[in-house]
């Protein structure tokens, strides 16, 4: 049998050692708390954050037609 070894990971907000995605750990993850996942959901929704590269335009949706439909 091999083993496999987990590099630990870091938490993205404060850099503590978080646990792997376990039954016990999976609650916040990747993050090491709550406190830590409200801030970045708090980051995410104030704008600190973005995805600069550009959509290609396979990317975009193809058209708001069929979204309009189902809103009827």
């Amino acid at each position: 049998m091999t083993r496999v070894m987990i590099r630990p990971r870091e938490c993205p907000i404060c850099r503590k050692p978080v646990l792997p995605a376990t039954e016990g750990a999976a609650d916040h993850f990747p993050f090491c708390s709550e406190r830590c996942r409200q801030v970045d959901l708090l980051r995410w929704s104030k704008g600190k954050y973005a995805i600069v590269e550009p959509l290609s335009p396979d990317q975009l949706p193809e058209n708001d037609e069929t979204q309009d439909a189902d809103d009827e």
